[in-house]
């Protein structure tokens, strides 16, 4: 991985925005998006020229990391993120940015989009859209929506992290036969350590797991220059915060673990 920091984002601006949608399908509203649990999806009722919009309470506020999690979009849809001074996007918004699915080595869609964003913007209205005909699917799936301001600890995670792709799915194997399966999403656990923290940027890593703890999700981006889409992750912290120390007040962060959430 190329030498750029791990982000963290702990806090959505957007939870308690006003948010519309194009459609929605009953039972699957569009409010799901501002739901901590990503699995609990909007359903739109079209594919073809479809938006969820959100208007922040208060006023602009400021944000730099847009995620987009469980999305069932193609790798061929048109997908825009769009900011606006006001709820009027029909007449082109003041920011435009142009976003796509990413794929894994066998063309997979990875169901998640992370946008960063290179400065803090300001605006009180942001719509995703997207134009997306050509999927298999009538409609179109959105899980959780997180919008804010990432933080960057000094010090990057140590060399020799793992990433552990997991297999949830529960088989029932018979000897010299095929066996049953209830398959699962496949998820990613990732270990995360740091070198020599003075004791400012070991408050840093304490105020993050005060506010998330082990249930609270939290978005990590172990790659956020170079591979935002495939290293980006909307997990939870499964380990205790330990710290040891190396010399004078100085300690080292102890491994970490975190889960994805899909």
């Amino acid at each position: 991985m190329p030498n750029n920091k791990v982000r963290f984002l702990i806090e959505d601006v957007m939870d308690d925005a006003e948010l519309n949608a194009s459609s929605q399908t009953s039972g699957l509203p569009a409010i799901n998006v501002q739901d901590e649990l990503v699995r609990k999806v909007y359903r739109t009722t079209g594919k073809a020229n479809e938006f969820v919009r959100f208007k922040a309470s208060g006023g602009p506020t400021g944000f730099n990391t847009v995620f987009i999690g469980n999305f069932s979009a193609s790798k061929d849809a048109t997908i825009s993120l769009q900011l606006n001074s006001t709820g009027d996007f029909g007449s082109g918004p003041a920011v435009n940015v142009t976003l796509s699915m990413a794929t894994d080595g066998q063309g997979n869609t990875l169901r998640k989009i992370t946008h960063f964003f290179d400065s803090v913007q300001n605006y009180q209205h942001l719509r995703l859209y997207w134009k997306d005909a050509g999927n298999a699917s009538t409609n179109i799936e959105v899980g959780r929506i997180m919008v804010g301001r990432y933080i960057e600890p000094n010090r990057n995670l140590r060399e020799g992290f793992r990433l552990t792709r997991v297999d949830p799915s529960r088989f029932a194997e018979t000897a010299g036969r095929q066996g049953y399966a209830n398959v699962k999403r496949q998820y990613t656990e990732m270990s995360y350590s740091v070198s020599s923290l003075d004791e400012a940027e070991q408050d840093q890593i304490l105020g993050i797991y005060a506010k998330v703890g082990r249930f609270a999700p939290l978005l990590v981006s172990l790659d956020p220059v170079a591979r935002p889409q495939h290293h980006t992750y909307y997990s939870q912290i499964l380990t205790a915060i330990g710290r040891q120390q190396r010399f004078g007040k100085e300690m080292d962060l102890t491994e970490v673990t975190f889960q994805e959430k899909n």
